[in-house]
């Protein structure tokens, strides 16, 4: 999805893009490749008209009295197009001189800036402007590059050096500010020298904003921009992907280029979130920079890496100067260069959080959650007091042990409801006890299973009077399940099972498994297979504990040496148990916000680097703060996903399935730099390395179990940037 989730913001989004389609073709930004100069685009009276220009500058400004939330929305389109022009300086000069004190500045130029009649250009920290007291005011000295949109400048927004700190002014350009175009990378947004020595008046310096306040802004605009940038690239990469045929398929088949596509969706998405979060928290002083520093830090990374990945993408093609290609490649190239590093930032980012900051994501549910709240809270009040066993008994049989199920066994709940569940279960301290496996293994039994195998297996399930392990994965049937060759042969009264199965965790404790085996031989392999519950005090299971790298026994080998399994053991259909082993519960668990979103893990980094003194070490802070960023987007990710159920919308978009691979790799980063961190301790089995140590180790698995990282990239390929399946 776009940047913006709420309806409004989409709207806005598919009214910018039907816009820029009609004024900014591809032809636009095309036609400055190779011209002498670069002036303001013929679209740019358009931009006034639409009330862009304005969109996040008070009524009384001459704006539209939206927000930066609004406005980044248009940013990300416009960098879509790769359109021309100063949109980007003119918005952050704008929002600048907006966020001062100063009334004078404020009403002499942004009216003319929202209405597009004056044009804004910035200058930003270190850019080599000095300040000294003069008569009535400063003379300021210096020459500023680069600077973007500078040579298209009427208002030059600038940080200038001062004897006791520094300041920020607005210059006339004109008389003693004048502008040069210089030679650009990006043509299609070139950049200026602007050379100063003028004496301004105290009216024209803007009080209220300083450089820190201008970082912020900058990174949150910037990162909007870039974002539309890295997600050009992987439309167009994809697109490429599907219609170029080598060795006689598309490659997009091929998985290097697929995983390629994918990992390109992964970024931007990661961008987009912490960009829109950024946004959201402009007006937060206490956790603005923190955010706006993760979303500049990925998007900067997300625009460059995926617009290299899009020119190796298209191969020759891509290093040509006739496709667009480059034109994008250089304008991530050009923002990087005067934004700055993403290792930057990422310090910034570390620094905040080292130093406490952290951002909260939380929703306002509305008065309809008011209704569900106080009958929730009723029945706690019922519950709260009773003896564990009798509790838990009370909370399934009223639905809330698994709320999303469809009644009898759960709620049916929507967002909302789920929601209000959460908070007000934690609030008054009632548990609602994890089912563990029996949440993958209860499914099919609700939506295939027959009303005496429901009530067999499901009561005592929430009760926590039988557990499950799952029986699906074999030796040779690991991501690719459908080849499993565990037989289930038809018997009088049921079948025999014989095979083997791995990875099974709980086996030996489990009362009950969840298994698939192949029923008919003779046809293709998704629909020979059936699905069976097991009793595990079978006579013919042999369980074998299966010692993992960790050096404990969490999985197992079992095997079944002419297993007997009734027939009423049967769920569904003989022969259909793929469809039935495939079954997910509508009304997936929602997201929940609220919190901190660095998770434990990291916050156990934090603690290590400020108790080893490393606060101030670049390669410390280059790593945490890409822990920091990364952890940031992916909660931002999810709560964007609660918000999208709570509008109704389907949750299982890219979004969901790139926090779904990222997630996994993100707990595997946190547990390397721990460790990394640790030292010499880290060799030493025990002692105060060892949470780094076995949790470095134990976390290999989650890159595999459940369906490797390598098949997720492919589901992201296939599924949502459409590529073609591997045959």
């Amino acid at each position: 999805m776009p940047i913006g989730i709420t309806e409004d913001h989409q709207a806005l989004h598919e009214a910018v893009r039907g816009w820029v389609q009609r004024h900014c073709p591809p032809s636009v930004p095309r036609a400055l490749l190779d011209a002498d100069h670069e002036g303001r685009p013929d679209f740019w009276p358009g931009l006034a008209d639409q009330g862009w220009l304005g969109l996040h500058l008070p009524e009384a400004d001459g704006g539209s009295g939206y927000g930066i939330p609004e406005l980044v929305v248009v940013l990300e389109e416009l960098a879509y197009a790769a359109a021309p022009g100063p949109l980007l300086p003119t918005s952050l000069g704008a929002a600048l001189i907006a966020a001062s004190d100063n009334a004078t500045v404020r009403a002499e130029v942004l009216p003319a800036l929202a209405a597009g009649e004056r044009v804004a250009a910035v200058a930003r920290p270190g850019s080599g402007l000095t300040a000294t007291a003069a008569a009535g005011g400063w003379q300021i000295t210096g020459t500023a590059r680069p600077v973007l949109g500078g040579h298209l400048a009427d208002v030059l927004v600038a940080s200038v050096a001062t004897a006791d700190g520094g300041a920020w002014v607005a210059l006339d350009v004109g008389e003693g500010v004048r502008a040069t175009e210089l030679p650009s990378l990006d043509p299609t947004r070139r950049v200026a020298e602007i050379a100063v020595d003028v004496v301004v008046p105290d009216t024209r310096v803007l009080g209220g904003v300083d450089d820190a306040r201008a970082d912020d802004l900058t990174a949150v605009l910037a990162a909007a921009d870039l974002v539309g940038v890295a997600q050009w690239c992987v439309d167009v990469a994809a697109a490429y992907a599907k219609d170029r045929v080598q060795f006689g398929r598309p490659i997009g088949q091929f998985q290097g280029v697929k995983h390629k596509c994918a990992d390109m969706l992964g970024r931007v998405e990661l961008a987009r979130a912490a960009a829109w979060d950024a946004a959201r928290a402009v007006d937060d002083p206490t956790t603005r920079t923190l955010a706006a520093a993760a979303a500049v830090a990925l998007a900067l990374e997300a625009a460059f890496e995926n617009a290299k990945d899009c020119v190796q993408v298209h191969g020759g093609i891509g290093f040509t100067w006739e496709h667009d290609a480059h034109v994008y490649l250089r304008r991530s190239m050009t923002l990087r260069a005067i934004v700055g590093e993403p290792s930057a930032w990422r310090a910034r980012a570390a620094t905040r959080a080292l130093a406490g900051d952290r951002r909260s994501l939380s929703v306002e549910l509305g008065p309809a959650a008011e209704v569900i709240r106080a009958e929730v809270r009723t029945f706690l009040a019922e519950v709260k007091d009773l003896e564990r066993p009798e509790q838990r008994r009370r909370v399934a049989d009223a639905g809330y042990l698994m709320p999303t199920w469809p009644a009898p066994w759960g709620r049916a709940a929507r967002a909302v409801e789920q929601l209000v569940i959460e908070e007000e279960f934690r609030a008054a301290k009632v548990p609602r006890p994890s089912i563990v496996i029996g949440a993958w293994a209860l499914p099919p039994v609700i939506m295939y299973g027959t009303e005496e195998q429901q009530q067999r297996w499901i009561p005592p399930t929430f009760h926590g009077d039988i557990t499950w392990c799952q029986l699906f994965s074999e030796p040779g049937a690991g991501s690719d399940l459908a080849a499993l060759t565990t037989r289930a042969t038809k018997v009088e009264g049921g079948y025999v099972l014989s095979g083997q199965k791995v990875w099974t965790s709980m086996a030996k404790q489990a009362d009950w498994g969840i298994l698939l085996a192949r029923t008919n031989p003779d046809v293709p392999k998704h629909d020979g297979i059936s699905c069976f519950m097991l009793d595990m005090k079978s006579e013919g299971i042999d369980i074998r504990p299966l010692r993992e790298l960790t050096g404990d026994a969490f999985f197992n080998e079992v095997f079944f040496d002419d297993v007997f399994v009734p027939d009423d053991c049967l769920v569904g259909l003989e022969n259909d148990g793929w469809r039935a082993a495939r079954t997910t519960l509508a009304n997936e668990r929602v997201f929940m916000g609220g919190g901190a979103t660095l998770g434990h893990g990291l916050e156990g980094v934090l603690k290590l680097v400020a108790a080893q003194g490393l606060e101030g070490d670049p390669h410390v802070l280059d790593e945490v703060g890409s822990l920091v960023t990364s952890a940031h987007a992916l909660s931002c990710l999810g709560f964007r996903l609660t918000l999208a159920a709570l509008a109704g919308a389907d949750p299982s978009g890219s979004e969901a399935a790139v926090r779904k691979l990222l997630g996994v790799l993100q707990d595997q980063k946190v547990m390397e730099v721990g460790l990394h961190l640790a030292g010499p301790e880290g060799a030493v089995s025990g002692g105060p390395a060892e949470m780094w140590s076995r949790g470095f180790l134990f976390n290999r698995n989650l890159t595999i179990a459940g369906g490797s990282s390598e098949i997720q990239r492919n589901i992201i390929g296939e599924r949502v940037l459409g590529l073609p399946r591997d045959p």
